[in-house]
């Protein structure tokens, strides 16, 4: 089945758009204490001091640190409490907050990793305030700028209820492939995975190409001190797992495609000749953890695979002495550092004990809902909308995405008035530069602001390319599920089958990886999925992977 462009799901997403403002009609808006109308009218009081529960990177400091914040609020007169937290204990937090109800409240929530379910329970039950009528010209004009042009956003964020409880990000990031001339976003193959190159040839070997021979390379590495220190310190193999315990990009999925699937998604979902299935209930997902348990007895994968985050990860590729062998994430300088990233170069797909592999695509959505949603204790959502809408702004929002001018971009534009990368600091990378300056929030990232406001960031036109060039030489399969809206009843079916179900899932692997038995388990493990309710779970999905396919294709008749 060939991937289909993004005009389609434009045409599906605006007809839904069309319904839900239907919907919306001209109803409460929910705001909570607020005098104003979402219009822009003038309140009696406004409110300018607002807190705001905000989700941050690792290495990102308290927000009220960074320079476009600081610009951000003496432009609207504004002041900011933040409540910043990364990590595990995000959600953790988040959750202690949303089920205490409408008691202790922030004024917003920004970059939380809200999920549909929580943005639609917290807007039924007056946590979250309806946001439709403020977004428009006059409250929020830059991110009305956007909608004129990307009018299908508003669908994407649109609760089945008819309300908007959360703004739209925008994420576009693509590359046309030169192998079927269609376009793909940035985020498509999500993992990428590296070996040390220096090594192998300290150990006498060539880059393997099959799981066998990479099994006898970490051997290799594993006793022959390829890091010539004289100490047995080096991790032949390290990824996360799984992916939900701390990062997207290194995950072992990978690693899976040699034995008929590759688990990118952290739901464990993916779609083959339009049939939507559990990768964690496949054959593939089970002959590879049985695999790769031999490996873990073997001493091969690092016994950390599964407590250590992404700083922890990191730190073991970047330390004084070269440690990982072979690792996992979407690019190798931000694990070992720049220095250090010539001695490896990215590991091929490799082939099974029956000579295949399988790779699909990851799932990407152009359009998130999940960043930016108001509370009923706010007093003045108009003020404080207006202040974000500068997030929609693109000079601002690419110093949000990335960092300051003069620091992340150069301190002027070019000839051409477009904002070009600056060179970062001796011993740090672009991903560290940006992690350390980014504002997480509702941004516009759109493909015509590169060339015209800023440039692509070197890294990112580097990994389109290597996608170009390198990893989709072994897609097969280029079907993924879209971004659709469910009902309320569909998102709490979701929600309840699909938690048990992930955390089984996730249980079991990690003990079947270190502990092995997962032949012996396996049936029994299946009956226990479909307990919690897998094959109803699957027909929500199908059905709306179905109806997707019908409206494109439709629409792709209209077109003719």
């Amino acid at each position: 089945m060939k991937h289909f462009g993004k005009k389609f799901l434009a045409l599906c997403l605006a007809a839904l758009m069309a319904a839900s403002l239907t919907a919306c009609g001209g109803g409460d808006t929910g705001s909570g204490t607020s005098s104003g109308t979402g219009s822009g009218s003038e309140t009696e009081t406004k409110q300018t001091n607002f807190s705001i529960f905000a989700g941050v990177s690792a290495l990102s400091p308290d927000n009220s640190e960074k320079p476009i914040v600081q610009q951000m609020n003496e432009a609207k007169g504004v002041t900011i409490d933040w409540n910043c937290v990364s990590g595990d204990t995000l959600t953790e937090r988040k959750n202690l907050i949303l089920n205490a109800g409408t008691k202790n409240l922030p004024d917003a929530f920004m970059a939380a990793q809200l999920t549909d379910n929580e943005i639609l329970t917290c807007g039924t039950n007056g946590i979250f305030i309806p946001l439709e009528d403020y977004i428009n010209e006059e409250t929020m004009p830059n991110l009305w700028a956007v909608l004129q042009e990307r009018p299908d956003a508003l669908a994407a964020c649109t609760m089945p209820d008819g309300h908007i409880y959360t703004l739209p990000n925008f994420s576009e990031m693509g590359f046309t492939y030169d192998g079927d001339g269609e376009e793909y976003q940035i985020g498509s193959i999500p993992q990428f995975s590296a070996i040390n190159t220096a090594w192998l040839e300290a150990v006498g070997m060539e880059m393997p190409t099959t799981v066998d021979e990479l099994h006898d390379v970490l051997v290799a590495f594993k006793n022959e001190d390829p890091n010539g220190n004289g100490q047995a310190d080096e991790i032949p193999m390290s990824f996360i797992f799984p992916e939900s315990n701390g990062s997207w990009c290194a995950g072992m999925g990978i690693f899976m495609a040699p034995f008929g699937c590759t688990d990118f998604n952290l739901d464990h979902r993916a779609v083959e000749d339009g049939k939507v299935y559990y990768q964690g209930a496949s054959e593939a997902y089970r002959d590879a953890l049985a695999y790769y348990h031999n490996w873990y007895t073997e001493g091969l994968i690092d016994i950390e695979v599964f407590s250590q985050d992404s700083s922890q990860y990191i730190a073991k590729g970047s330390g004084e002495d070269a440690r990982l062998g072979t690792f996992v994430w979407w690019e190798i300088p931000e694990v070992v550092g720049a220095d250090r990233a010539a001695d490896y170069e990215y590991l091929p797909v490799l082939e099974g004990p029956d000579g295949t592999y399988k790779v699909n695509l990851q799932e990407t959505a152009t359009v998130g809902r999940n960043t930016f949603a108001v509370t009923s204790a706010c007093e003045s959502p108009e003020v404080l909308l207006n202040w974000v809408d500068q997030m929609y702004d693109p000079t601002i929002s690419m110093q949000c995405i990335y960092g300051p001018i003069g620091v992340f971009f150069e301190e002027e534009p070019d000839e051409n008035g477009v904002y070009m990368n600056a060179t970062p600091p001796e011993g740090m990378t672009e991903g560290e530069l940006k992690s350390t300056n980014e504002l997480q929030g509702p941004t516009r990232q759109l493909n015509e602001d590169y060339g015209k406001y800023y440039y692509m960031e070197d890294r990112a036109q580097e990994r389109c390319q290597d996608l170009n060039d390198f990893w989709f030489q072994y897609v097969d399969n280029t079907e993924s599920f879209p971004a659709v809206v469910y009902t309320e009843e569909e998102i709490s079916i979701i929600n309840d089958k699909l938690s048990d179900i992930k955390s089984l899932t996730e249980e079991r692997a990690a003990h079947w990886l270190r502990d092995g038995g997962i032949e012996e388990e396996w049936d029994s493990y299946l009956k226990k999925m479909e307990d919690y309710g897998l094959s109803d779970y699957l027909a929500i999905k199908q059905k709306y992977f179905d109806q997707y396919q019908e409206s494109l294709m439709e629409n792709q008749g209209d077109t003719k």
